[in-house]
């Protein structure tokens, strides 16, 4: 990304049902994006979503048309609170990244990528940047 790009421009490729796989998406409607959608559900959950999906993204922040960091980040919150079972909105960063992980990656950080995006989150305190980076990364983009 270039210095001088807005961070809200950035485009995260979505699939959506006869559109090109590789078209770039600034926006994201729940409805036209299932398929990412779910993604993140068989990765923050290890399955479907729940059925009350809209209702828990909206609790975390999400609107419909929001970016598609924004979608990956209330998963993230959504995965947060599960895990440590208060819907109170707040992670530790340890936690943060491990979930964006998972959301993004269906996998937790490996040691080398754990310590680099920890410290840059400590560094910056812009954690959604670091989710920016998994899902523009090679690994977001060859998954199925």
């Amino acid at each position: 990304m270039r210095e001088t790009e807005d961070p809200r421009n950035v485009q995260l490729a979505v699939r959506t049902h006869g559109a090109d796989p590789h078209a770039g998406a600034e926006t994201v409607n729940l409805a036209a994006s299932a398929d990412l959608v779910q993604r993140f559900c068989r990765n923050a959950f290890a399955a479907r979503c729940p059925d009350d999906i809209n209702t828990r993204l909206a609790e975390h922040g999400y609107a419909s048309g929001n970016t598609g960091v924004d979608l990956a980040h209330a998963f993230v919150m959504i995965a947060v609170d599960e895990k440590d079972g208060n819907p109170d909105l707040i992670a530790t960063d340890e936690d943060y990244l491990s979930s964006a992980y998972r959301v993004a990656l269906g996998r937790e950080p490996d040691e080398g990528g754990a310590k680099d995006n920890l410290r840059f989150i400590q560094d910056t305190g812009n954690r959604k940047q670091m989710l920016r980076s998994l899902l523009q990364s090679e690994e977001f983009k060859n998954q199925s």
